[in-house]
Formats: C-alpha cells, structure tokens, sequence
C-alpha cells in the first residue's frame, strides 16, 4: 500500500481543520478534524499516541490526516470520521478513525462495516474514540470475534486518555516550538471544556449496581451472567481512569499492569477476573508508577463494601535480625501523616502474617508483636494497606470513581512516593595473601589464628592450607591479581 493508491481509491476527503468549518451539530466531526490537524502538525504528539497502536512513527516520518473520508466500493452509508497516513522508511500505515462525544458510543455493526473497508483497502487498523475507558488500546470495548477482526489492528482511545497525553507533553517540555506548544495547550483547553462532550469523569454502569445489590443479598451469581461480564467491563474502565488521573497527578505515565497472558488476549483477563470474583467476591487491579518503589494495588470488596488501598515492599535479605529487615520499610515512613495504615509482614512459607497499625508499628516495644523469634529467617515482605470503608455507595455509579480518585492520591502522596526499593549491596574485593605478603614467626601466637594459610604460589594461583588439612580437607586455591 503507498499514498498514490490511497489518493486513487478515495472518492472523498478533506485535509483535517485546526479550525473546521461545520455546523454545531457535527460535533465528533469538529472534535475529530482537530486532534487529526494536531498530529500533522505535533509529530511529539501524534507519536505518544500512534506509537501505541503500531504506527511507524520516526523522526523522519510524515503524517498526513484526513476527515469524513470515502472510498470507491464503500457503501454510501459508510464514512469514517477520519484517516491517518503514516509514510516511513518502513513503509506507509493508515488506518480509519471513527470518533464519539458524550455519551453515543460505537456500534458492532458500525465496527465491522468499518473493518471491512480497512481490509478492502489495505489498511492496517481501525481506531475508535469516546468517552468509554479502555484498559489498554488493544483491548477494545466492544467486544468482536477474532474471525470478524481478522488482519486489521482495533484499537480504542478515550477522550481523557488522549488529553493526558498532550498534557502530560506539555508539563514535560519536550515540544519546544512555540507555535507547536500553542496549538498543544489550545488542543488540551478545547478536551477540556465540558461543551465539547468529552467527559473527564466515569460512572459506573447498571450492571455495576445490580452485582453489588446482589452480592449484598448473598445471591449466587453464575459465571455465564452477562450483569457480571459489564461489571467486570465497568471494573476494567475504573482501573484505566485511575492510572490516568494519577498519571496528570504524578506528572508521570502511568498504567494498569496486565499479566503476560493477558496483553495479547482480553477475553483471557475477562474470563479470569470473572473467575477471581466467583472466588472473593471481589475485584483486584495494579497500577504501575514509574521509578516507584512498588506497584499500587487497589481491591474492591462488595461483600466487605470496601476499597483497599496496599503496597508491597521487598525487605533486605542481607541482615541478619527480622527487626531489622522490618525496620527497612518503617524507617522509611518516619513522619508519615497517614493514621490509618496498617502494616502487615508476609513470612515465607504457609507462616501466616504478622500485622499492626503503622502508629504502633513506629513505636519500638509495639513492634515487638511483628517479629516471629521462633522462626530462623527474615521476612519475605512488608505490606502497607489502607481500607476505605464505602458502604452502600460502592454501588452509586460517581461515588465510587470519584472516591477511589481521591483515596488513590492521597495514599500515593502520604505513603508511596516516601518509599524505595531494597537494594543489594555491592560486593566487596576479597583480600588475597600472597608469597609476597610478610609471614609471621612461626612460633608467633598469630601464625596458629587463621583459618588458613597461604603455603605457595602456582601460576598465579594463591595456594590456601586449611588448618583442618591434616583431616583430610583439599587446599583451597583462589585467584590473586
């Protein structure tokens, strides 16, 4: 595929418009010729976000941006509201971009028709934009058959992802033009603005109050619901929101961490969230921070109707008292404001924790209840946890966002971003005797001291007696420099 074919093939287009001339009706159309014009003119910004859905983007690249654009063979219903053209040294990618403001959202059968031009084409992926949450831009809302997305690349972006981006651009000062960083900040002050109907804000869904009412009245839920499959979706939007609202807090990229399996295959993180809530009744998600000591897990009870709060931080394993592997992470939190944080010291093995609140854990007589003196080793880790008692506003579609917003960066401020990883120390040169070295007296009361005694030198190679040699033991033969 090459930009001639692209340009033979369209029957409609117009380059995208910083300031697009449509009636306010053509809302998504304003909004999406806008983005597209500042990606061709932001290659720092078109690059944060293209480079996330497999686009070749590179210094030298080019990118070209099209809106309400048609093609020869497309049905006369067909127009996505958008086309992007990245020319490389790699070749040439596009693909279709169909955005949503408010609360429309992107129809399975406007999905498929839209893969179907992408392949007719020759394209390579599909783009969709709302106000919908994704947990990452592979995993699209809208769940589609494998059969149907076959050989395009879906991918979906929300409107708050998107502005994070530019902000998160602009608080960096990478974009160093002027007039770029103008258009940028203009960009970010249009998102913004809540006549636009980008919604910065996510509530949860019906299917979200319905599980939480039927948890609370102890109602078996079956795998197969589909209330539960939309409020696992719901749970995975949460978690997206989350990342990003502490990404513009932390001035820092951050995201929710995924398991290996589960990058590549969304169902395969549905059908497990699924099953860990049959299990605990409960839902479970991490938030990955960057240069921060740990990642940030929250966990939301419904059966507890609680919003739990934790970190977990690896202890020293080159000391030699339990107290003092736990005194790595308390020392730490010296000063900290926080007085409802409980710590909790995971033992290996099947020894259940040891646990305190923090305020008793800093006192020193109080911390004694953390050590197990009847063990011989050191523990495996420290967890710091909060929990936010929610009650029956877990299930109010804002409460529950906005509280775990607000809880999540107040915990990151007052305990996270106080902590660091434990570090191995450096290795220390051993100190090797040579033939060279002074020796005692043979009869000097040193000579009998050592552990070993270095009696020659072969190619090299320090030679050491033990002591216990006459037992039988072999010399011990180390390298001197």
């Amino acid at each position: 595929m090459d930009m001639q074919k692209i340009a033979k093939n369209m029957v409609k287009g117009s380059p995208a418009r910083l300031f697009p001339i449509l009636p306010e009706s053509k809302r998504e159309e304003k909004a999406t010729s806008m983005l597209l014009s500042v990606f061709s003119m932001v290659p720092d910004f078109a690059s944060s976000v293209l480079e996330e859905v497999g686009a070749p983007i590179g210094k030298r690249a080019k990118i070209s941006c099209f809106t309400e654009v048609s093609f020869k063979g497309m049905k006369p219903s067909s127009r996505p509201d958008g086309l992007i053209i990245v020319e490389s040294t790699r070749g040439t990618w596009a693909a279709l971009v169909e955005s949503k403001i408010g609360s429309s959202q992107v129809t399975e059968d406007q999905l498929v028709d839209y893969i179907d031009v992408a392949k007719e084409q020759g394209f390579d992926a599909v783009i969709t934009i709302s106000n919908q949450f994704a947990g990452d831009p592979s995993h699209h809302p809208l769940a589609l058959s494998k059969s149907k997305r076959k050989g395009v690349g879906l991918y979906h972006f929300s409107w708050l992802a998107i502005t994070s981006k530019a902000l998160l651009l602009i608080d960096s000062k990478s974009v160093t033009d002027v007039e770029q960083s103008f258009v940028m900040r203009e960009l970010v002050r249009y998102m913004q603005s809540s006549n636009t109907g980008m919604s910065h804000a996510l509530s949860m869904s019906t299917d979200w109050k319905w599980l939480c009412n039927e948890i609370h009245q102890g109602q078996l839920i079956p795998k197969s619901s589909s209330q539960l499959s939309g409020a696992v979706a719901d749970w995975f939007q949460l978690l997206r929101f989350l990342s990003i609202n502490l990404s513009l807090a932390v001035g820092e990229s951050c995201s929710t961490h995924f398991q290996k399996k589960h990058l590549s295959d969304a169902n395969a993180r549905v059908q497990d969230a699924i099953c860990d809530f049959k299990r605990a009744q409960s839902f479970h998600g991490e938030i990955k921070i960057p240069n921060a000591a740990s990642r940030l897990t929250i966990t939301a009870s419904l059966i507890r109707k609680t919003i739990d709060l934790s970190v977990r931080i690896e202890t020293p394993k080159d000391v030699k008292k339990q107290r003092s592997a736990i005194n790595f992470v308390l020392n730490q939190l010296k000063g900290c404001p926080a007085d409802d944080i409980t710590v909790v010291v995971n033992w290996p093995g099947r020894t259940p924790s040891t646990k305190l609140p923090l305020q008793m854990a800093m006192d020193e007589d109080e911390r004694k209840a953390l050590l197990l003196p009847e063990l011989k080793c050191l523990p495996a880790s420290v967890d710091l946890v909060r929990v936010i008692d929610m009650g029956a506003r877990i299930r109010t579609p804002k409460y529950l966002p906005e509280t775990a917003e607000a809880e999540i960066k107040r915990f990151y401020e007052e305990v996270v971003q106080q902590l660091q990883k434990w570090v191995p120390k450096a290795p220390k040169v051993k100190k090797v005797i040579t033939d060279d070295a002074p020796k005692p007296a043979a009869d000097s009361p040193s000579s009998l001291g050592p552990s070993s005694i270095a009696v020659g030198s072969i190619g090299g190679w320090g030679i050491y007696e033990p002591l216990g040699a006459t037992l039988g033991f072999a010399p011990n033969l180390q390298r001197s420099e």
